[in-house]
């Protein structure tokens, strides 16, 4: 035994030689370019999905001017397609051990269904006889043909979305972090994961709030005789113009970064060895690693680790199994215990904040109108509800390096993450309940009538200054928590999460995003009514109550982990 361990050593000793080599290329990759070219492709991928998203909104509200019914079955279907995709997408990106080549298909085939959509916008408007009017020939199998891209396009921005954020980010701050690198961002140090996610939701955030105001101004510049078709011109010219330089950035990202070059990790279990028991073969069962081709290595604690290679092999629960990734999202206590894969609920209260109506979105903006709000009012309030949201992105980082820094590592609550996403979902819970009953307070609002009577009970009807003070600050303040905790909950998806599985759980957990999307198109659509959206938002209420409740019991089982001296996986908070 300890001639092989002599044997051993030279290699071991080349492999960590060789590690620290690769992690100190990567934090000179940081150092010298990376970033901007992660950051710049991004922003690419990002403000051409939010530019074609209003786009179509419009194209449809002129296309259908007297119904919200396209829309809102595109909506339901759109996210119905991610919701039966996404864990086949993440399984599949796991699979894929070259990572640039899943995201050059990624960003190829949205830029090809964006471009194919606004041909067949401009095919409906041309072929109408006047730019406002719908057709009566052929229109309906042009939209539908144009619901079956969204589709496409929608379920390709999901997959973009897991491979940057729960990929290509963790693995380029794990490397590095690897090697004690990961610092704050200043004096050259690169930046921790949570500066990284944070960086990665500003640039979303931004490019959702600047490409509806950019689509605005191209479609009221054109006027309304061919507003619709330039829009659609301008749209399709915008996403072929960009795709070259999006594929060239992410492209010199990849080259840059030597973790990202690597083949994708192997999928590792565990089986038992001499002390072992019966739970860690139970675990290499549960992820479908094939015991015939796997490759042994002890660890030093009678337990060996099992890796097959990424793209897979035999599987218990059978290749390409929707089950098997559900059932690697509820995966039992014997996988979080060995693995330090966190149990679901920390995930599933991410994933239903979507479900809430109480944000400043279509159904809130559609409903305040019907309270006597002027757009100018809602426009403002939104404007300033967004410069919060993008605050929370720089909160985030500062607070995660402050108690990163203070912590003590042996405290029951020396999690940061733990500690940022209660914080944040209590405090947008704290805020929401005075944001509700402000919203119930309101007065309803008068029945419709042409009436001077009608219009002087419309006046008296008006919200009262109060009212509308209250409900927009406690609002606005409330999306810094949501996004607090969403933070939170990204982060620690990708450190806890075992990095072979990561992207089939975020797949998951997507699922679960678009189903609660679901959910609140549903609900808006069955209770449609004015006088009804009061229930309506104390559902979304209720909603983030669950949420507060799911994320408390994750913290709990963390504290309890930690008393029962139970290794927590790093948080890469070094500073």
């Amino acid at each position: 035994m300890t001639s092989d361990t002599s044997e051993e050593s030279p290699l071991l000793s080349s492999s960590s030689n060789s590690q620290q080599q690769h992690v100190e290329a990567d934090a000179a990759a940081i150092r010298h370019g990376l970033l901007w070219r992660l950051y710049a492709s991004h922003f690419l991928s990002t403000w051409n999905m939010r530019s074609y998203e209003f786009t179509v909104i419009l194209l449809f509200a002129q296309a259908y001017p007297n119904t919200l019914l396209p829309t809102s079955v595109r909506g339901v279907l759109t996210n119905g397609a991610a919701l039966l995709l996404s864990p086949s997408i993440g399984r599949c990106v796991d699979r894929n051990a070259a990572r640039f080549r899943t995201m050059r298909l990624t960003i190829v085939v949205q830029r090809a269904a964006i471009v194919a959509g606004c041909a067949l916008w401009a095919a409906v408007f041309l072929s109408s006889g006047a730019w406002s009017s719908p057709l009566s020939t052929g229109k309906d199998v042009l939209v539908a043909a144009l619901v079956g891209l969204g589709m496409v396009e929608r379920v390709c921005a999901v997959a973009n979305n897991l491979v940057m954020e729960r990929d290509w980010v963790p693995t380029m701050a794990s490397a590095v972090s690897g090697g004690g690198g990961g610092g704050g961002g200043s004096s050259g140090n690169p930046p921790p994961l949570h500066t990284l996610n944070a960086t990665m939701r500003r640039i979303d955030l931004v490019s959702k709030i600047l490409a509806p105001v950019f689509v605005s101004a191209i479609a009221i510049g054109a006027g309304t005789d061919k507003g619709a078709l330039y829009l659609a011109g301008v749209t399709a010219a915008m996403n072929l113009g960009t795709v070259g330089v999006e594929l060239v950035t992410a492209r010199g990202a990849w080259d840059r970064c030597v973790a990202l070059r690597q083949a994708r990790e192997a999928k590792v279990a565990l089986v038992p060895g001499e002390g072992g028991d019966g739970d860690a073969r139970e675990l290499l069962l549960t992820l479908g690693a094939s015991e015939d081709s796997a490759l042994a290595a002890d660890d030093g604690r009678g337990v060996r680790r099992q890796a097959s290679s990424a793209s897979g092999s035999g599987t218990r629960l059978g290749r390409g199994s929707s089950i098997g990734s559900l059932r690697l999202y509820f995966s039992s206590d014997v996988l979080h215990k060995k693995l330090n894969i966190f149990p679901p609920t920390a995930s599933l209260s991410a994933a239903l904040q979507s479900f809430s109506v109480l944000s400043l979105s279509g159904p809130m903006t559609t409903y305040l109108l019907t309270r006597a709000y002027s757009l100018s009012v809602i426009t403002s309030a939104r404007t300033a509800i967004s410069a919060v949201e993008i605050g929370s992105t720089v909160v985030f980082p500062a607070a995660a390096s402050l108690l990163a820094r203070h912590h003590n590592r042996r405290h029951r609550w020396s999690d940061p993450m733990a500690v940022l996403g209660l914080a944040g979902v209590t405090l947008q819970l704290a805020l929401l309940v005075p944001c509700f009953a402000a919203l119930a307070l309101m007065p309803s609002p008068s029945s419709p009538s042409t009436s001077a009577s009608s219009a002087n009970d419309q006046d008296n009807n008006s919200p009262a200054p109060s009212l509308t003070v209250a409900f927009f600050v406690c609002l606005g303040l409330s999306r810094l928590g949501h996004w607090t905790h969403n933070l939170a909950v990204q982060q620690i998806a990708q450190t806890r999460v075992d990095a072979a599985h990561r992207v089939e759980f975020s797949g998951v957990e997507m699922a679960f995003v678009s189903a609660a999307e679901i959910g609140r198109w549903a609900s808006t659509a069955v209770w449609g009514r004015p006088e009804q959206f009061t229930g309506v938002a104390a559902g979304g209420l209720a909603s983030v109550a669950v949420v507060w409740a799911l994320f408390a019991a994750w913290v709990v089982g963390v504290v309890a982990r930690k008393r029962g001296g139970i290794k927590i996986t790093p948080m890469y908070c070094e500073t």
